[in-house]
């Protein structure tokens, strides 16, 4: 009779073996697809971090009225460039620099005039 166990031992442990090499290759099949898409998702943040950048750059042309030239660095980290002084001091005073400077002005007159010996 233990004989005849054997055989149908056998039997189930093969029929198990071939279940677990299924479920294992649908496990890997789905990990290859999980490794696809984060490798997506990873082209989909840096496309847009790019566009994002780029529309930055063109706000701060624009409102401040500074040339924006970009440094790669890697392709992590960008440096902003500014090619001169006199960029900086046009941006500041075209950017609406001259009116925050008036509002102070006007805000703090008793403060300046205490300072420069007013009364």
């Amino acid at each position: 009779m233990e004989e005849m166990d054997v055989p149908q031992r056998l039997d189930d442990h093969e029929k198990r073996i071939e279940a677990l090499e299924t479920s294992y290759g649908r496990v890997i099949q789905k990990i290859e697809n999980m490794e696809k898409g984060q490798v997506e998702l990873q082209n989909i943040v840096l496309k847009s971090s790019g566009d994002q950048k780029d529309l930055l750059n063109k706000l701060i042309e624009h409102s401040l009225g500074i040339s924006v030239k970009q440094e790669e660095t890697k392709g992590e980290v960008s440096k902003l460039k500014i090619s001169s002084r006199k960029e900086i001091i046009i941006g500041l005073i075209g950017g609406g620099g001259i009116t925050g400077i008036l509002v102070s002005l006007v805000a703090f007159w008793e403060q300046i005039t205490k300072i420069f010996g007013g009364n």
